[in-house]
């Protein structure tokens, strides 16, 4: 306790003359910078048919915006009224630049958005709408009200398409309609079905649609509820053509140049007849043609063109890839300009870290050799390395150093390296991609273990229907580890983190998806290792155990957007390994969970929490690593802008981990054994052991990351020693964890 108090003052001080100075700037409330004849603009209250508007949009039209603040208390306004007494200088215009300038009651622009509003409210099919808008002046101050009465909603009651060309009306029979009977007459809605219907045609070989051949005709003389649409396509308005169109040459220029004359040295056609033209063979045709997804003699298809280029651009081989179709002879020809990237290149990169209860900085060298067989092949060669500071609750420094190097070499393919047999001829459409990678890494932890391993590994990936699947048919890798400290008190570390071997198979499924004003993630794995080792009867290899196990994990997230740019995000992750002919029954460690830091339980740091009931005592034992097969986390996050780059967050965490209830083998203390006792899982205990806790955190949003200090305090600690497990009851400074992280938590 004391030892985490003394090291905390080189944050503390800082923050403390922060706040004393935020609090002084912001002790007012900005008034002094209004008049009664300018007053101060402090609110905008909407009201749709009486009560509060739920709604982004209304918040959006507003021309006029508050400044933001808290009560009467308005910081950043207070801020920039500072500034512009300190005059222009470095300091005054610092101060001007972060804070906000004052918001002053503008009628003309107060009228306009009550106009604004009232348009808006007719787009979304209230046809009746009426507004009463007034401004309502005490003082220096005015509250600025929007009284919107909608009146019913007109909705479809019948939707038929029709065209003035026979050729297109045959089409339309196999349009799938996005409007809906019962669906309102939202004028957004019914734009993205004027460019869903012009996309359409573009896709089955209408070259010259446009979005002018569309229109729609509505009919609301039958009231709310008997509303009529009808969507025309007319290709003759604008003097376009109503047949389809077929693509007769398909040209690609593989070393194509800007600036260069473009001789042509070398001349193939594919065997879907693309032309393939180049200064020298440095591209492969049977390569291109895998990557095109035009053939010659097909109907025009706007779709497959865009797939195609974004597919190209992908690769990683081209600087810039230009699609170009134009009509010649009665006919398309598609012309495709590829310029390619330099054949070697050098890259160093330096990013922040945060992860697992750490904060540090890291960074990677890299050669990349691009287009190595001549079929957009890439070898990187890469060397890296980090340096972080990891927080221990058991060390009398409150800060650990952390350092690791690593060395890689990678194979990147644009295709699976399969035989033909066992390739699907649609795979080309899936953006499909291989690696072969061969990796060694050295992580050395001051004051707990240094850490070597070694990895060589065959990946495919494919994206398909909007989902990413990973496959790793086979992953070999080798860990090998030296303890700095005695661990008689980690028996969950000393069991399970050893020279070990790993021969793994692996998949993982990954996908997004939205549902109006919700977001979905999902991502579920599944591996095993060491059973075709155990099949040949070989469980160790030069001494070192061959493990055996099988690990799976599920996370689903959700984000609900609220309104005023607010979000609700929730995560939920349940994960279990078993494994076999373990010599202890404990799972290896590299395939077990852990519990606690910046990205899960934030009131306890990385390592230091479980299983089941583990005693907090434990917990803070000297060299303690806690890890376990079972894991299930639920965190809730509320966020919020509180001004513009600086984001806020109240948060939710549940969740523990846990032993498998069966016989472990091995010599173990007293203490030992009591705590493996405690972690053991039960149906009838495990919701009783789930540790809580709740918390404020900051975020600084830099564009290309974003900086994340999460303030967590334990409400539920099931191993509470000599007093409550509910201890926000009576909190002690260990009770709290400051979790710093790069990027959102989840």
């Amino acid at each position: 306790m004391t030892n985490f108090t003394a090291k905390i003052h080189r944050f503390f001080y800082p923050v403390l003359f922060g706040g004393t100075l935020l609090f002084i700037t912001s002790s007012c409330s900005g008034l002094q910078q209004a008049t009664t004849e300018s007053p101060l603009l402090v609110k905008n209250d909407i009201r749709i048919n009486g009560r509060p508007t739920l709604s982004d949009d209304d918040y959006d039209i507003m021309r006029q915006r508050p400044n933001k603040g808290l009560g009467n208390v308005r910081m950043f306004l207070s801020l920039y009224g500072l500034g512009s007494k300190i005059g222009d200088n470095a300091t005054g215009n610092w101060l001007k630049r972060i804070g906000e300038p004052p918001a002053f009651f503008d009628r003309v622009a107060f009228e306009a958005t009550a106009a604004q509003l009232q348009q808006h409210y007719f787009n979304l099919g209230y046809y009746l709408v009426e507004d009463t808008a007034f401004a309502e002046q005490n003082g220096k101050k005015v509250v600025a009200h929007y009284q919107i009465n909608t009146g019913p909603q007109y909705n479809i009651s019948a939707y038929n398409l029709r065209s003035t060309s026979r050729f297109i009306d045959s089409a339309l029979a196999h349009y799938p309609k996005e409007l809906e009977l019962g669906d309102a007459l939202n004028a957004q809605r019914i734009e993205d079905e004027q460019l869903a219907l012009t996309n359409f045609l573009k896709d089955h070989g209408y070259f010259t649609a446009q979005l002018g051949w569309v229109y729609f005709e509505i009919d609301t003389t039958g009231g709310p509820n008997a509303s009529e649409i009808t969507g025309v396509v007319d290709p003759f308005i604008f003097g376009g053509l109503d047949e389809r169109q077929r693509i007769s040459k398909i040209t690609v220029r593989p070393t194509y140049s800007f600036q260069e004359a473009n001789t042509v040295n070398d001349s193939t056609r594919t065997v879907h007849g693309i032309d393939v033209l180049q200064n020298d063979r440095l591209f492969r045709p049977g390569f291109l043609d895998e990557q095109i997804y035009l053939e010659r003699g097909a109907f025009y298809d706007q779709n497959l063109l865009r797939t195609t280029y974004k597919n190209l651009s992908s690769l990683g081989v081209f600087q810039t890839v230009e699609v170009n179709v134009q009509p010649k002879d009665n006919a398309l020809h598609a012309t495709l300009n590829l310029v390619p990237l330099p054949k070697r290149s050098v890259s160093a990169n330096l990013e922040g870290l945060g992860n697992s209860g750490s904060l540090g900085v890291g960074g990677s060298f890299n050669w990349d050799n691009r287009n190595l067989f001549k079929g957009g092949e890439t070898l990187r060669l890469s060397l890296g390395g980090a340096l972080t500071e990891q927080r221990n609750s058991s060390s009398t420094s409150w800060l650990i150093d952390a350092r690791e190097l690593n060395a890689g070499v990678s194979l990147h393919l644009p295709k699976l390296l399969l035989p033909k047999t066992l390739t699907p001829p649609q795979a080309k459409f899936w953006r499909p991609k291989t690696k072969l990678g061969t990796q060694v890494a050295y992580q050395y932890r001051a004051q707990e273990f240094n850490r070597f391993n070694f990895s060589t590994n065959l990946e495919y990936s494919w994206t398909r229907q909007g989902a990413k699947h990973v496959f790793n048919p086979a992953q070999l890798s080798f860990v090998s580890i030296n303890f700095a400290n005695d661990t008689a008190l980690a028996p969950f570390l000393f069991v399970g983190f050893q020279n070990i071997i790993f021969a793994t198979t692996a998949y993982q499924y990954t996908k997004s998806w939205s549902n109006d004003k919700t977001r979905y993630f999902l991502n579920a794995s599944a591996k095993s290792g060491g059973h075709l080792a155990r099949l040949s009867g070989l469980n160790e290899w030069n001494g070192n155990p061959i493990a055996q196990f099988a690990k799976t994990g599920l996370d689903f997230r959700v984000y609900r957007s609220l309104v005023r740019k607010r979000q609700l995000a929730s995560r939920t992750f349940l994960g279990v390994t078993q494994s076999w002919n373990s010599p202890s029954g404990f799972v290896p460690f590299e395939q077990s969970f852990f519990m606690g830091g910046a990205n899960d339980l934030r009131g306890w740091t990385a390592y230091h929490f479980g299983p089941g009931a583990t005693s907090e005592d434990l917990l803070q034992s000297s060299g303690f690593f806690s890890a376990a097969p079972i894991k299930l986390v639920q965190s809730f996050e509320y966020r919020f802008t509180i001004q513009r780059a600086i984001k806020g967050a109240v948060f939710l965490d549940a969740g523990n981990m846990w032993l498998f209830n069966k016989t472990y083998t091995g010599t173990f203390t007293s203490a030992q054994e009591a705590a493996i006792e405690a972690g053991t899982f039960g149906w009838d205990s495990f919701y009783k052991q789930l540790g809580i806790n709740t918390g404020y955190g900051l975020r600084y949003d830099l564009e290309f990351f974003i900086i994340r200090a999460d303030l967590g305090l334990k409400i539920h600690h099931p191993g509470a020693v000599d007093r409550s497990n509910w201890v926000i009851t009576a909190p002690q400074l260990r009770d709290f964890n400051l979790a710093l992280g790069i990027g959102y938590p989840f």
